[in-house]
């Protein structure tokens, strides 16, 4: 499950009256890439009061300020659109092209590239929100496809007739004066479920964003479809985490994921300072790359061995025992027939030097399986000669390798392949 519970944060000097003027941008729409920086600016108060309110969530930006009040607004991992409440719009465009977002998205969530072109006809995308809402669109067009689907619903209501359980207690309570009313309580076998009604409200707000005018139109239509099996109302977060994936409706899980996502605290389109309403759609590119990177080996794997067997997420054994032991969760492992793991990979969406706390992770990884391990990277520039982790009495690889996320690929089908060839050549040099 993608993991994004917030946006923004604030932090810096306490910002002075004399900053709290007109929101001054130096571009507008203001575009960052992934760690970057504004320079310093004017920002309103109201913008202000805006980031403020939103700064105990998670960091997709964060805004410090100088001794003259005006502010830098800067980016992390995530990517993705925020609008102030002054109607200046914060872009955050990832390493890549976005026609690459768009195919590591697809390759991600496993929507095949046939689906968004023949639905959407949007090629390469000009936006990250394009991308997304074209996303969006094809796993949302496969669950229409495949059928809306109806759940049993507890309905409380007045009826003329008994309906399945009288309500004694609210039947006590109604007025004398209507005696043919009835309380009642029973499971209306329905469309109208929480599920749906969370789908239908993700799509208004997708359509709304998107810039593109085909893929508006296209979802605009989809919106219009669902109409007709939910009623328009607000689904709390509350009711949106009570909702599991079964057997039954397996084929939704990533459409909720994408609808999480869009109706999650990361959008936050009802909070409203003045006369504009603010919203923002980021998404943790760590959390897409771990995803897409599992994926990748997993497909890898099965072509090299049908005895190999990639697990994500998988608890592995701790080498700590007592109050300091921690969860050991690699993003994948490679195994064997008999279960046992050879192979652990971590996943980091990060360029530039190696990082020393994600080396200790992969080599607490590698000490416990006692398995060669790789850290994995965007595409930044070839890989590293591997290194050695000794415990005393054996050793094991430890390689830092990238995936060709930035490749010249002229069609998904070629991006997803060379995905998959990168892994099996990485496999294949660690096979037993």
């Amino acid at each position: 499950m993608i993991d994004d519970n917030a946006v923004v944060t604030v932090s810096g000097a306490a910002v002075p009256e004399s900053s709290s003027g007109k929101t001054e941008p130096p571009e507008d729409p203001i575009t960052l890439a992934e760690h970057d920086e504004t320079e310093p600016f004017s920002l309103s108060e109201p913008d202000q009061n805006f980031l403020e309110s939103l700064s105990e969530k998670s960091r997709p930006l964060s805004v410090t300020y100088t001794a003259d009040g005006t502010a830098s607004i800067s980016s992390s991992s995530y990517v993705g659109v925020m609008t102030l409440p002054s109607g200046t719009t914060v872009e955050v465009t990832p390493k890549e092209t976005v026609s690459n977002l768009l195919y590591l998205l697809q390759y991600a969530f496993d929507v095949p590239a046939s689906t968004i072109e023949q639905t959407t006809g949007l090629k390469p995308s000009e936006t990250f929100i394009d991308a997304f809402g074209a996303l969006f669109h094809a796993e949302l067009n496969e669950v229409l496809r495949q059928g809306i689907r109806r759940d049993y619903k507890r309905v409380q209501t007045l009826e003329q007739e008994v309906r399945g359980r009288l309500d004694v207690q609210r039947q006590i309570q109604r007025p004398t004066t209507v005696p043919t009313d009835f309380a009642v309580e029973y499971d209306a076998f329905t469309s109208d479920t929480v599920l749906n009604r969370a789908i239908h409200r993700a799509t208004q707000i997708v359509t709304s964003l998107v810039e593109d005018e085909h893929l508006s139109s296209k979802l605009s239509h989809q919106e219009k479809k669902l109409q007709q099996f939910v009623s328009p109302t607000h689904v709390s977060l509350e009711e949106l985490n009570t909702i599991e994936i079964t057997r039954l409706n397996a084929y939704y899980e990533d459409l909720l994921e994408l609808t999480r996502l869009v109706l999650s605290r990361l959008f936050f389109e009802d909070l409203s300072y003045g006369d504009r309403q603010s919203f923002g759609l980021f998404i943790n590119m760590n959390s897409i790359f771990e995803k897409a990177a599992e994926r990748a080996f997993r497909e890898a794997a099965r072509d090299i061995s049908s005895e190999w067997r990639v697990e994500g997420q998988a608890n592995i054994r701790n080498i700590i025992s007592g109050p300091h032991a921690v969860t050991m969760k690699p993003d994948f492992v490679v195994s064997d027939s008999s279960g046992s793991v050879f192979f652990v990979g971590d996943a980091k969406w990060k360029t530039g030097s190696l990082q020393s706390g994600d080396v200790h992770q992969i080599t607490s990884y590698i000490l416990s399986e006692k398995a060669s391990g790789i850290l994995v990277y965007p595409q930044q520039g070839g890989r590293k000669e591997p290194s050695r982790v000794h415990d005393g009495m054996n050793d094991w690889s430890l390689q830092s390798v990238e995936l060709p996320t930035a490749t010249d690929a002229k069609s998904y089908y070629e991006y997803r392949d060379r995905l998959i060839e990168t892994a099996s050549e990485i496999l294949f040099e660690h096979r037993r």
